[in-house]
């Protein structure tokens, strides 16, 4: 299967890119037999391609599932939508394979740390992030990968990329913040969290930081 990239190389992107991965994919109803052929043509491009993840808008179909392969976890999502967010969030340099630059030189995102999924062939499924495991193995967990994959994946769905989600280094504290102005906060264990200037206070009597 073809893969839909961005080629260009001044940041601009193709009619093509901007047609399937910048259009939200709705829900709609999948059979098994197309269900089954997705699957197959999902892995397929995956292994021609290699990476951790798949959306089948990025080669071309307008359903909404996803492939994850990940170490000796592999997960097909038909239908997959995110119910719950965490408000809590954490930074990830993360790669995608349509925008091959960023293979290079990763972008880093600001991801939940706890997403619930709703599934029509898997039912609920509950991903959050394991700092301890990332601590204790001086890498990045099982459980923290799929957490990033998975939100990564359906975000193609929803026709965001990892560009949109770009925590920006530039970014500078200000005196004066707007009451609506969003602002990234961070707890006395290294927990992030964004949220408007206005519910500041609270977060500060936590012992929260601006970042």
């Amino acid at each position: 299967m073809k893969l839909i990239v961005d080629k260009n190389k001044n940041g601009l992107q193709t009619k093509e890119f901007t047609e399937f991965l910048k259009t939200p994919c709705l829900k709609t109803e999948i059979t098994q037999d197309e269900a089954d052929e997705l699957r197959m043509k999902l892995t397929e491009a995956l292994i021609e391609n290699p990476g951790l993840g798949i959306s089948a808008t990025q080669i071309g179909i307008k359903k909404r599932a996803c492939y994850i392969q990940f170490g000796d976890e592999e997960l097909f999502l038909v239908n997959p939508i995110i119910t719950e967010r965490s408000n809590q969030g954490f930074l990830f340099f993360e790669g995608c394979l349509s925008i091959p630059s960023t293979l290079l030189r990763p972008v880093r995102t600001i991801r939940a740390t706890k997403v619930v999924v709703q599934t029509d062939n898997l039912g609920e499924l509950t991903f959050e992030i394991n700092p301890e495991g990332d601590k204790a193995n001086e890498q990045v967990s099982k459980e923290t990968m799929m957490t990033v994959i998975v939100q990564h994946e359906i975000d193609h769905l929803d026709g965001i990329t990892i560009k949109d989600r770009v925590y920006s280094t530039t970014v500078t504290k200000k005196n004066n913040y707007g009451r609506n102005d969003k602002i990234v906060m961070k707890s006395p264990t290294g927990e992030l969290e964004e949220i408007k200037y206005k519910h500041a206070n609270k977060y500060y009597l936590k012992g929260y930081e601006i970042v």
